[in-house]
């Protein structure tokens, strides 16, 4: 991979997560440290969930790595999913010219048919739980609309349980 593509997704260490900037969250995380989590949460449950450790773990760092083109498209930001998915498709081109595997886990990703990517999917959601949870601790804010609409997990015991974990936390 050359230099330049890897200061483009670079620019990811910079780049404020958008549904956190909206919700006027101090100091957002960025969609690095969200793919770090992401990561982190394949790591650390890969084994329990009977999934390949490696490849989540890829597959989680590199998720949102298309961002770094596109930029971090909410539901909210009024682009159609159909959209949303063509703009994140080509910008994962111009890295599978330089990195084929990038492509393909991507490719995997969004299909969502694997145990794999149904699993970094689940993590996907986690960590935005996760962090949802640590900013109202933290800024004292409300974030309902992040637990509402989040349909997390689905088949993934260890998962759900971190998430009634979360759950028994808030309604303290």
């Amino acid at each position: 991979m050359n230099l330049q593509t890897i200061k483009q997704i670079y620019t990811l260490k910079g780049l404020e997560r958008t549904g956190w900037v909206k919700n006027k969250i101090q100091q957002p995380e960025t969609v690095a440290s969200h793919s770090f989590g992401v990561g982190f949460l394949a790591y650390l449950y890969a084994k329990q969930c009977g999934v390949d450790e490696h490849k989540v773990m890829k597959m989680g760092l590199l998720h949102d790595v298309q961002e770094s083109i596109v930029g971090d498209i909410t539901p909210f930001c009024g682009v159609s999913d159909e959209n949303k998915h063509d703009l994140e498709m080509k910008a994962a081109e111009i890295f599978a010219a330089q990195q084929p595997e990038m492509k393909e886990l991507f490719d995997e990703y969004e299909a969502n048919t694997t145990q794999e990517a149904k699993f970094v999917h689940d993590c996907d959601k986690l960590d935005m739980l996760i962090q949802a949870w640590i900013y109202e601790q933290q800024q004292g804010v409300k974030l309902d609309q992040f637990f509402e609409h989040c349909d997390l997990p689905k088949s993934f015991d260890v998962l759900i349980q971190v998430r009634k974990e979360i759950e028994r936390s808030r309604a303290k």
